[in-house]
Parts: structure tokens; sequence; C-alpha cells
């Protein structure tokens, strides 16, 4: 079974696939290639309360450079959303086990286990887990060669003579 589909960049940066020119052109024509915003736009739904928390999130997605497009908002205003279910939820459990109240906690365990998962699931939709950041692939070309320090070494002896 062959692996996913990688983008043009990436097979040219991995140097293992070899295409002609039409070939390039038709798989360059094939893949959506969205402008990266400046910044998100925050959903009009989304509530007040949530909007700071919004913003910090998508500088720090559209930092990473990993894709995010304003096409990604909704599902960021989702995490948040589910996040901030998540946290209020987790309170109630806390005051359910001080209370010792066992009819109530069964219930705030569910409701605390349905807005994880929908956390986690916006989570992974944006990149924002290590297993789903583990799943991006970037071209070797894009990132930063290391410096050999014997390189160094003789570079800067070739300078002194």
């Amino acid at each position: 079974m062959p692996g996913p589909r990688q983008k043009l960049s990436v097979l040219e940066g991995n140097g293992r696939k070899h295409l002609s020119k039409a070939e390039k052109a038709q798989r360059a024509q094939q893949e959506v290639n969205l402008p990266k915003p400046k910044s998100l736009r925050v959903p009009k739904w989304l509530p007040e309360a949530y909007r700071k928390e919004f913003r910090a999130l998508a500088r720090e997605l559209l930092a990473a450079d990993m894709g995010a497009a304003q096409l990604d908002a909704d599902t960021l205003g989702r995490y948040v959303v589910a996040q901030a279910q998540y946290m209020a939820v987790t309170g109630l459990i806390q005051t359910a086990l001080a209370k010792q109240d066992g009819p109530g906690l069964e219930g705030a365990s569910k409701l605390q286990d349905t807005y994880f998962r929908q956390a986690r699931a916006c989570a992974n939709d944006l990149g924002m887990t290590i297993t789903s950041r583990c799943r991006l692939v970037i071209p070797d070309g894009a990132r930063k060669p290391e410096e050999n320090p014997f390189e160094k070494l003789m570079r800067e002896r070739m300078a002194r003579a």
C-alpha cells in the first residue's frame, strides 16, 4: 500500500523521486495552495470570552508555519470552546469529588470525556499535538543545513592562509 500523497515541494526536497517537467506541472496544478494569512479572523459565532485565547493560539499556529489558513479559523474556534468546556467540567468534577457525590461525578465524567475528545480532535486537525506534528512532512530542502564543525575549521584555516 503506498504512503500518503506528498506535496511536490516535499518530493523535490527529499530528492528521491524524479519527475518530468510535465509531471511536475500536472502535480503542481492539482495541489491546493492556500495563501498564508497575516492573522486568522475570529469567527462571529465565538463568544467574547474566548476571543483572546483564539487570537493567542492563532498567532502561534501562523508563526509555526504549518499551513494554517483562514479556513482553519472555525476548527480553532471549536478547539477553544471545547477546551474551555473541558476545564469547566473538570471544576465540577473536583467539586463532586469533594462532596463525594457519586451520581454527579458520573455525569460530569462523561461530559469531561466528550469535551476532551472534541478538543483532541480539533487539536489533531490543526497539528497542535505531538503525534499530528510528527505526521507533517517537511522537505529536507526547507530545513537549514547543520554546519559541520570540521568544515568550519577548514574554512577558517583556508581564510588564514
